[in-house]
């Protein structure tokens, strides 16, 4: 019998709302709780789910976790982790990643650690689980993610403020965001103005169920993976 390929997205059943949500990527199956039952919107609570570019991110780290992303030995932190952290634990299961820290606000940290305890036995490493959570502090780290976090405008410059003092010359941040007429769009530019950065578009390795060239993606916004390292000096 043919192996059907697992797909994030399922016409007959919408689990976006579900308590628990099960995730596969390769040969790991990732099984996260959140909490659908109280009022969500762009502005309140935003991190007890599990949003699409969440998993759109986390499939980016899966698949070039020993390509472009080269994770083995690295320092990994994710930013605005929320509760599911799904992108830290997918880097956590990769392998070969000296750390990784998921970061939120504290309301969000215990449902990040038992999430990150609920999949900590399924990576190459039993035993291990090299996932830290925490709020943010700010120490350099290889690479830096985050995921539909770039949706209000005026938090822009305090992030990129937190990306000078958390990349060094050799670092590298990747975020995936959807493009809702927000303004989303600016921090690439904003990035550019501050002459530190450089941004580059990714979109083209975005997983098939969410390039804006695929027919099933016609009807949905579009998502946009962009990467961001520093100008090094002269």
């Amino acid at each position: 019998m043919a192996l059907v390929r697992w797909q994030y997205r399922n016409p007959y059943h919408d689990r976006r709302n579900e308590r628990t949500r099960v995730f596969v990527f390769g040969a790991h199956t990732v099984t996260i709780a959140q909490n659908p039952a109280i009022h969500i919107d762009l502005h309140t609570n935003t991190g007890h789910l599990v949003w699409d570019g969440a998993y759109v991110l986390a499939k980016f780290v899966h698949d070039h976790a020993s390509g472009l992303l080269a994770l083995r030995g690295k320092t990994c932190l994710e930013l605005g982790a929320g509760s599911s952290a799904l992108v830290s634990i997918v880097a956590g299961l990769a392998g070969g990643a000296a750390s990784v820290t998921a970061t939120d606000m504290a309301e969000y940290l215990p449902l990040i650690r038992a999430n990150a305890e609920r999949n900590a036995g399924t990576g190459s490493d039993p035993s291990r689980l090299p996932l830290s959570v925490r709020e943010l502090d700010i120490a350099p780290v290889d690479l830096v993610f985050g995921s539909e976090i770039l949706y209000l405008p005026g938090q822009h410059d305090a992030i990129l403020t937190t990306l000078e003092q958390l990349m060094h010359a050799d670092s590298a941040a990747f975020f995936v965001y959807k493009d809702r007429n927000l303004g989303e769009r600016r921090f690439a530019e904003m990035a550019a103005a501050r002459g530190l950065f450089a941004a580059t578009s990714l979109d083209a390795l975005i997983d098939d169920e969410f390039r804006s060239s695929s027919s099933s993606n016609n009807n949905h916004q579009q998502y946009h993976l962009l990467r961001i390292t520093k100008i090094k000096a002269l």
